[in-house]
């Protein structure tokens, strides 16, 4: 249960330091889908959905540029003992789902 809130907790806040600390490239959309922490709480694996998916490296790689920052902000605004250390993966979920929905399509169409 604790693991659930701190997931929740830390998406909720990162968006919000993501949102007024990093300035993407116009037309580039970055949401955080899920974060997974650790049981020890050591670590958070945050996962990101970047929107045009042609800009997923350049996005992701600035966000891994800024993550020092971006940790010591998130350090500063959660009141917990142990801030898990953040690390960004690309959520490929909306990719996926979108694929499929197209090959559904395809398959209707036929």
């Amino acid at each position: 249960m604790r693991i659930e809130k701190v997931n929740e907790l830390i998406s909720q806040e990162l968006g919000r330091i993501i949102q007024e600390e990093i300035e993407f490239e116009p037309g580039v959309m970055a949401t955080i889908m899920r974060t997974d922490t650790s049981e020890t709480l050591e670590n958070a694996t945050v996962y990101i959905s970047i929107f045009p998916e042609a800009k997923r490296g350049s996005a992701i790689g600035l966000l891994n540029e800024k993550i020092g920052d971006l940790q010591k902000l998130l350090n500063r605004r959660l009141f917990l003992r142990f801030v898990p250390k953040i690390l960004f993966k690309i959520d490929d979920s909306v990719v996926f789902l979108s694929e499929l929905d197209k090959t559904f399509d395809e398959i209707r169409e036929k």
